[in-house]
């Protein structure tokens, strides 16, 4: 498996054009950041925050500063952070205000971020101080925040989603859910900032155990022998349904490539001896969307015509919906009867399967 190629650009799109920032010229993004309003950077932060899973308690504004009261939990105690926001140069006198602000609110912690560089080395060699390049550095590793012009811009449809998912989340994730909609976009989330390991291939191992975990298929990796040849990530079967799954991690959505789609074929053609039944039925992709087969329908059913062809199916399935459809599921508890009857080869028969048809027919399964 390996990243995506992203949508092109003429795909149709609300609002601002978002695009990842794979520029990195690091010196340029910080010098962008002079422009930035206070506003806009609260804006970033509250996107950011909840994208580590981090509560915001209060916004306060705080003369030429903004005060973000953050809640994390450390061993089920809760813990305020006071995290003071701020589009000036950063001095010594305010970290020290800073220090005694949180001393008098009782914080366990609390950082200064600036979006100017400072000269002070009283400031910049403080743990409690964030400055330019710490900023564009987190905003590079978040899916929640797109580049426009070069300046960072909080996706509202990200924060949304991610605060909607929040809560379920800290409750019912024991399988790196929170880390789906960012690794589909090939970025690594903040738990997994320091690993060796690229988003891409992270997000494959995250699709398999959720898959074969939570919604109990049976499945096999096709290892990185198979990932070097792009055949495919997995095999998956239930009852007498084989499925081959391939994950792509794009920021901008999957643009399933011609040469992709030959490799793909080639392998729904072969036998596969052994499993409940020998031919792939259904070749499953997901990513973080498909702009460009979600435009024309008609083009979707283009490509699928190749893999009908040879006695299999096509379907596309956004990551984001997997998770929604996971903590349905999840709230089931312990409860496996209705996780076994799931029809995934009528979900998957819908080709393009939206978010209303996945939902809706993993909510008619469970209630019965």
């Amino acid at each position: 498996m390996r990243a995506g190629a992203a949508a092109s650009s003429g795909a149709a799109r609300d609002g601002p054009s978002f695009a990842a920032d794979r520029s990195g010229g690091t010196e340029a993004l910080r010098a962008s950041l002079d422009g930035l309003t206070l506003a806009e950077l609260k804006r970033l932060c509250l996107v950011l925050t909840v994208e580590m899973g981090l509560v915001v308690r209060e916004a306060q504004p705080y003369g030429r500063h903004l005060d973000l009261t953050l809640e994390s939990t450390v061993l089920l105690r809760p813990r305020n952070v006071l995290l003071r926001l701020t589009t000036a140069v950063a001095t010594e006198d305010d970290l020290r205000a800073l220090t005694t602000d949180a001393n008098d609110a009782g914080c366990a912690d609390y950082l200064l971020l600036s979006t100017r560089t400072s000269t002070d080395p009283s400031v910049t060699a403080s743990q409690h101080f964030l400055g330019p390049g710490d900023l564009v550095d987190l905003c590079k590793r978040s899916h929640a925040v797109g580049w426009v012009e070069r300046r960072p811009v909080a996706r509202d449809d990200m924060y949304v989603q991610t605060r909607r998912r929040a809560a379920d989340l800290a409750e019912l994730d024991t399988l790196g859910l929170s880390w789906l909609p960012a690794l589909s976009r090939n970025r690594l989330p903040w738990a997994l900032r320091d690993s060796s390991v690229p988003a891409d291939e992270w997000f494959e191992v995250t699709t398999f155990g959720l898959l074969t975990r939570l919604f109990r298929m049976e499945g096999r990796r096709l290892g990185a022998a198979s990932r070097g040849k792009r055949v495919g990530d997995a095999l998956l079967w239930r009852q007498d349904h084989l499925f081959l799954l391939d994950c792509k991690a794009a920021q901008d959505g999957y643009r399933l490539e011609i040469n992709d789609e030959r490799r793909l074929v080639e392998y729904a053609r072969q036998r596969h001896v052994g499993l409940p039944t020998d031919r792939v039925g259904c070749v499953v992709l997901v990513s973080s969307g498909f702009p460009i087969f979600e435009a024309s329908r008609r083009r979707f059913e283009q490509r699928r015509r190749e893999f009908t062809g040879v006695g299999s199916d096509l379907a596309c399935v956004r990551a984001d919906d997997l998770v929604d459809a996971a903590i349905l599921v999840a709230r089931k508890g312990d409860e496996t009867r209705h996780i076994d009857t799931l029809p995934w080869h009528r979900i998957f028969a819908e080709g393009i399967v939206t978010r209303d048809e996945l939902l809706g027919t993993i909510s008619s399964a469970i209630a019965c």
